[in-house]
């Protein structure tokens, strides 16, 4: 098998587009294709550190219980090895990996790719990796039930140097460290370190090409001082100060000082408080377990094909049932808002339900001085204004095609366009764009000043796990935290407290707190909207008519909804993407954009259905204990489940339009990724907002019982609107600000 072309659905990889589902490519005319055998299927691994000139590589899969080698061929011109599999024994979906042998090395150990188990997904010809997916490590471990963070166990090898650190991973009880083969071609000798200054007692760990995997429990390690450190349970997560992060921060909140306001969290709905009441005079305290790993959105940086949500996620809940995603929030200054793909929509009228405190409904969407709820945090958000000619084609082909039953319109995101107006043109140049919104940017951009509206009024606690709330009667007297940089329990005292650290962290704080759930909510109805990725990629048009679609420089992103939609007929919203390999297209590199992104085949085109939901009372958030993971439990959500017809009918409807012909006419499951279970990043309800009494705050986000404790982040929702739920976030959060500072 050699002399094997990319094909362009594969080069995908790495962007975070909000709509994928795990696509695969349909057969077209227009298309490169990958299939040197129609009886294989293919999977492809480009790589420059291992070839076969130094490494034998095969592929295993679960089809075979990961017992047999499937062994492949290596093309010295494209630098690919390619494994064909047959289809008659490995159609459908499969896992798949990747184990190397070292061929300078007699008896070589069994090194397996270090990143994990792969899909192959039905209907999925070819499956594409490269280096940045894969590597081939010597596995550490230290299994210990002495040294869990917040302690820092790091590693320190001869090879580069006795005095550098290499942080691993902390999951479980182990602490894990993988040392890239390529990077460590000798044996090496290495040690355990424990806050970075103390060595193991023991010998040196000797590492040799002969063995991968290295393994020691406590009673293989040992150190000189037995420090104490607060252990916490989050996977992933240490706690480590940088300097550029001392010299950004340098507003720290003292425990002896009264605040207007302590916020615990300073992510989508933490920042957005926390900085629109320092800007209104009100002393506010921040307090962030995390430190500052980014300074802006992760757009903003060089681009990678590192997943970095992935790899910046903290493990911080297990499962009781419910296949509930295990991927979790980020702690850091500015949280989730970091990492969010950045749409904005709006929640329309029916998506309230009757069920949302009629007060924050109107304000949402009814003008006070001069603007809606919605219109403010939109300007705060920097809402996108236009996408340029194609977009607006596409969105004209929509309404005169479709325009009678779907209301069509931009996807509305977050991407600061300063000098266009709202016709899309270019004004006088005076604003740099401030790229994707984050409440890290937000809150660094004050801190950079001493202004009232700067740093007069804020500070910034950073790696500051908050532990409980103190209450004395029916106040919040005292936040308890560790100061996870120095190992110190530290209390604060505030006016009022609000919890701002997500859907599964706040009520666990509420818990750990004990405090009154007259209502037996907190906790309860922890619920995300389903969603329905359709996973083919069509190519579009690029003869006839409609050639203009399939221009390979073509990209919109669109969302349609059904005009006659309400909470009983057509429930979801439908976001549509065309040329997904431009949804964030920040390359400084001209070379590599030219010769690996952008490419010039046929635009390509994908769909999203995302319903709204009712929170489901069986799904529970569950305290366990200080330092102990919260367990979780989610059923599957059949919001939408029976509309799967109706989505066929629908999807066939838009992209016939569009000119995309051999469609199913019913609903194949191959077809579709259902996200039925969710995950933290849109799931809510967990701390339910009533006006009625009913729930765990009122419509002013204070907790019942309570008379200065507040609520501030997606847990609070009484249902799971079909839209994203971050502009409705931050347009309570300056609703909050605003109450609080005329208190």
């Amino acid at each position: 098998m050699s002399n094997l072309n990319q094909s362009h659905s594969e080069v995908r990889r790495g962007y975070h587009s909000g709509l994928s589902g795990e696509a695969f490519l349909v057969d077209s005319p227009s298309v490169a294709k990958i299939s040197p055998d129609a009886a294989s299927r293919t999977v492809i691994f480009e790589t420059f550190k291992y070839p076969s000139s130094r490494f034998k590589i095969v592929l295993r899969t679960n089809r075979d219980k990961w017992a047999v080698d499937h062994w492949g061929s290596f093309d010295e011109a494209t630098q690919q090895w390619s494994f064909p599999l047959s289809k008659d024994q490995y159609s459908g979906e499969l896992e798949i990996n990747f184990v190397l042998f070292d061929g300078e090395v007699k008896n070589s150990g069994q090194f397996w790719n270090a990143t994990g188990n792969k899909k192959f997904l039905h209907g999925s010809e070819v499956r594409y990796f490269s280096d940045p997916e894969i590597y081939f490590a010597f596995k550490i471990e230290f299994k210990t039930s002495l040294w869990h963070p917040n302690h820092l166990i790091t590693l320190r090898n001869g090879i580069d140097g006795w005095h550098r650190d290499l942080f691993g991973e902390f999951i479980g009880d182990t602490w894990t460290f993988y040392l890239d083969i390529y990077n460590y071609r000798d044996s090496f000798d290495a040690k355990f370190v424990l806050h970075r200054t103390t060595f193991m007692n023991e010998s040196n760990v000797h590492v040799h090409r002969g063995t991968f995997l290295y393994q020691f429990i406590d009673d293989d390690v040992s150190f000189a001082s037995s420090p104490t450190a607060y252990r916490h349970g989050y996977d992933k997560f240490v706690s480590v100060e940088s300097r550029i992060e001392q010299l950004s921060v340098r507003s720290p909140g003292r425990e002896n000082e009264d605040y207007d306001v302590i916020v615990i969290g300073s992510g989508m709905g933490g920042g957005t408080l926390a900085d629109s009441l320092s800007d209104q005079g009100i002393k506010v305290l921040i307090l962030e377990a995390g430190g500052m790993q980014m300074p802006i959105h992760m757009n903003e940086l060089p681009r990678t094909e590192v997943n970095l949500v992935g790899r910046d996620e903290i493990g911080h809940f297990s499962r009781d049932a419910g296949e509930f995603s295990l991927g979790g929030v980020h702690f850091n200054l500015g949280g989730r808002s970091i990492y969010w793909s950045g749409l904005i929509p709006r929640m329309e009228s029916w998506e309230f339900r009757q069920i949302w405190p009629q007060s924050v409904k109107e304000y949402l969407l009814e003008k006070t001085n001069g603007l809606t709820g919605y219109e403010r945090a939109e300007k705060l958000m920097r809402k996108q204004r236009t996408l340029g000619r194609y977009q607006q084609r596409v969105l004209k082909h929509f309404g005169d095609e479709l325009g009678c039953k779907y209301r069509v319109e931009d996807l509305p995101r977050s991407m600061h366009q300063p000098d266009i107006d709202d016709d899309g043109c270019i004004q006088n140049v005076i604003q740099r764009s401030t790229g994707g919104f984050s409440t890290a940017d937000l809150l660094l951009d004050s801190l950079g000043f001493s202004k009232a509206v700067g740093k007069r009024n804020l500070c910034v606690n950073l790696h500051h796990l908050v532990k409980r709330i103190e209450i004395t009667d029916s106040r919040a007297t005292g936040v308890v935290c560790e100061d996870l940089l120095n190992h110190t329990e530290r209390r604060y005292r505030g006016r009022f407290v609000v919890l701002a650290c997500g859907s599964v962290e706040s009520p666990r704080l509420a818990m750990a707190s004990n405090l009154h759930d007259p209502n037996g909510k907190i906790g309860k109805g922890f619920t995300d909207h389903p969603a329905y990725f359709y996973k083919k990629l069509h190519a579009l048009p690029s003869t006839g008519s409609l050639a203009w679609l399939g221009d390979s420089r073509g990209h919109a992103k669109v969302m349609l909804r059904h005009r006659n939609a309400s909470a009983s007929s057509h429930p979801y919203n439908i976001e549509l993407l065309i040329g997904a390999k431009f949804w964030d297209a920040r390359h400084a590199d001209d070379d590599l954009w030219e010769n690996h992104i952008g490419g010039d085949y046929p635009a390509e085109v994908e769909i999203k259905f995302i319903f709204d939901s009712m929170l489901n009372d069986a799904n529970y958030i569950g305290y366990v204990g200080e330092g102990e993971k919260v367990r979780v439990s989610v059923n599957w959500n059949g919001s939408g489940s029976t509309l799967k017809n109706e989505m066929v009918e629908v999807r066939n409807e838009i992209l016939s339009s569009l000119g995309v012909t051999g469609l199913s006419d019913h609903y194949v499951n191959e077809e579709w990724s259902e996200g039925v279970y969710g995950s933290v990043h849109h799931a809510g309800g967990s701390l339910r907002m009533s006006a009625d009494g009913t729930g765990v705050v009122d419509e002013n986000l204070k907790f019942y019982n309570y008379e200065n404790l507040f609520c501030c982040d997606v847990s609070v929702f009484p249902t799971i609107p079909a839209a994203n739920p971050s502009l409705t976030l931050v347009a309570i959060a300056q609703r909050l600000a605003d109450h609080l500072a005329a208190m």
